[in-house]
């Protein structure tokens, strides 16, 4: 039985990092191992965590828990190095700030001590601001496996792509999502680069009406999701096709923007802001389309589970993942992104065709066994064997 501790920045939330950490815990825990779910910071509006049974319904998890930092509910920006030397305040709040990181590095390695035997434990870093509270706390005798939930392209847009070769070129392995992400991060030197897909969040049952007039959107209403965009195509999609709705799932930081957009644009008129769901699989069987228009992806969850469900997905060509996933013309369409009148033209077309909506569906819950939940475990296994060797 293998001690397996998987460190997120925070796993009270429903991002996509904590689902697939909550997934691929609850899994390995079903094969035997010692599984603990680690979060560097509380969040203010923990939300419960449960596991998955046989058919899809809740039950208690299997991993335990455990949050390093449970008064703090995230990272303090770090000054430049400048306004460091030149602010005192600043600088004062710098120090003040590896003092907790320094206090919940320790505290991480006291639970890391916890594996029942030090020679069968493993890290598996799913976030690189994580990695920060780990690479300081894991002993040299406990391999980390690392990990990149976003695109090549998207990391490096960022900060995080520096930070990504800083803190992961000596972790045991570097795991992406996608082959050609991981194809792209050795090209840069991170010769411990490897990927697996995330796995089948729930069931594949099918379920969808390729009959119903809805379009289903789903995921956090943040800037990098798109919704803005979404609404934009929608406006267009949706003008000469009345009985049609969109009906979004989520919350977040956009939320009030985005319902005033819509209210703008359409008058409120087919658009539903549906807020969060306990249950995903519920709420995209109502739907005969699905649809994202993110700026940037990793491995979409929302894609995966709309193909579970039977849902042809409509996207934004934005990263590996989505073109691993929706195969343009089969059981899906794909665009340009950022391109809205392409997104609405291909709503449109499957608005307008409730035949190739049903064949495409179909195609698409055909397509999700290779992400079956026994495949991906099966992977994750074979790579802490090798990093435990």
């Amino acid at each position: 039985m293998t001690d397996v501790f998987i460190v997120c920045n925070t796993i009270h939330e429903l991002g996509g990092v904590q689902r697939w950490a909550q997934r691929v815990g609850e899994l390995l825990a079903e094969r035997g191992h010692r599984v603990h779910l680690v979060g560097v910071f509380a969040v203010r509006q923990p939300h419960e965590l449960v596991g998955t049974g046989p058919d899809g319904e809740p039950v208690a998890p299997r991993y335990q828990t455990h949050v390093i930092h449970p008064d703090r509910y995230g990272a303090r920006p770090r000054p430049a190095l400048l306004s460091r030397i030149a602010n005192p305040l600043a600088y004062a709040r710098h120090r003040r700030w590896q003092a907790v990181q320094r206090s919940g590095a320790k505290r991480l390695r006291a639970l890391f001590e916890t594996a029942s035997d030090p020679g069968d434990a493993v890290v598996i870093c799913a976030q690189v601001h994580a990695m920060e509270w780990v690479a300081p706390a894991a002993p040299r005798s406990l391999p980390v496996i690392a990990m990149s939930h976003e695109s090549y392209a998207a990391a490096n847009a960022s900060s995080r792509g520096r930070r990504v070769r800083r803190l992961y070129r000596t972790a045991a392995r570097f795991v992406s999502l996608t082959e050609d992400d991981a194809r792209e991060w050795t090209r840069q030197g991170m010769n411990n680069a490897a990927a697996i897909p995330n796995p089948l969040p729930i069931p594949a049952l099918g379920g969808a009406d390729p009959g119903a007039r809805v379009v289903i959107a789903a995921g956090r209403l943040s800037q990098e999701k798109g919704f803005d965009l979404l609404l934009d195509a929608w406006r267009a999609a949706s003008g000469n096709r009345p009985g049609w709705t969109l009906r979004i799932y989520g919350s977040g930081p956009q939320q009030q923007a985005l319902r005033e957009q819509a209210e703008a644009l359409t008058a409120g008129a087919g658009v539903d802001f549906a807020g969060q769901t306990g249950d995903i699989a519920a709420a995209l069987v109502q739907g005969s389309i699905f649809v994202s228009a993110s700026r940037a992806e990793g491995f979409p969850m929302s894609l995966l589970e709309a193909m579970a469900c039977a849902l042809p997905c409509v996207a934004f060509d934005c990263a590996p993942g989505v073109h691993e996933l929706v195969r343009d013309g089969v059981n899906g369409l794909l665009v340009p992104p950022g391109n809205t009148e392409a997104l609405a033209a291909a709503l449109g077309r499957l608005m307008d065709d409730a035949g190739e909506r049903a064949t495409m569906g179909k195609a698409a819950l055909e397509s999700v066994s290779a992400y079956a939940p026994d495949r991906i475990v099966e992977r994750w296994e074979r790579m802490i064997s090798l990093v435990l060797r």
